[in-house]
């Protein structure tokens, strides 16, 4: 948008007035932004999202998810897997802060919520509400104990989560590079 006013003519706009004028300017345009942003990713915490691995520092991944970074510290991260720059990663948003420095989003492949948004991206019955998942048990990187209801009593649980020739694990397996799911 644009705003057209007319300037009183005085001598005492300076070369200070003029860099602090830019300086609050420039403060307000980076904190509507930061607001912006802030808002389009608490609308998706606790999901699922997909970002490009951009670096990793002493263990903690930085991934770029779009208009903002996230980090995904070691201990979020499943054992023995390495991905480079690059690449592209499925991850669980956990957690948001505003912090001085910026926009702080937490990630993690390890979050037993991460499989069961996962399952739910599989299974159409468990995003109809039909099958439901009662708990999880997870050891990140080697395997992973699901414990599931139907309640419609003509639609197998089990069977709905595994899919047909086991279509649905074997998509969630290899998103989580081999880990065994039960």
């Amino acid at each position: 948008e644009e705003l057209v006013f007319p300037l009183e003519m005085k001598d005492d706009f300076g070369r200070i007035a003029a860099q602090t004028a830019r300086q609050v300017i420039m403060q307000s345009i980076r904190e509507s932004e930061r607001e912006v942003v802030s808002g389009e990713y608490t609308d998706k915490l606790n999901t699922v999202v997909s970002g490009i691995v951009e670096r990793v520092e002493r263990g903690m991944m930085i991934i770029d998810l779009g208009r903002a970074s996230g980090l995904m510290p070691l201990e979020e991260q499943i054992p023995g897997e390495r991905l480079l720059p690059g690449a592209r990663v499925r991850t669980f948003m956990y957690s948001i802060e505003d912090t001085p420095r910026g926009l702080a989003i937490r990630l993690s492949r390890t979050h037993p919520k991460f499989l069961s948004e996962l399952l739910k991206a599989e299974s159409s019955e468990i995003e109809d509400g039909v099958v439901e998942i009662m708990s999880i048990a997870r050891e990140p990187g080697s395997r992973s104990k699901i414990s599931v209801k139907s309640n419609d009593e003509k639609i197998d649980p089990v069977g709905a989560c595994v899919g047909q020739r086991g279509v649905r694990v074997n998509a969630i397996t290899s998103e989580l590079h081999g880990e065994k799911i039960d």
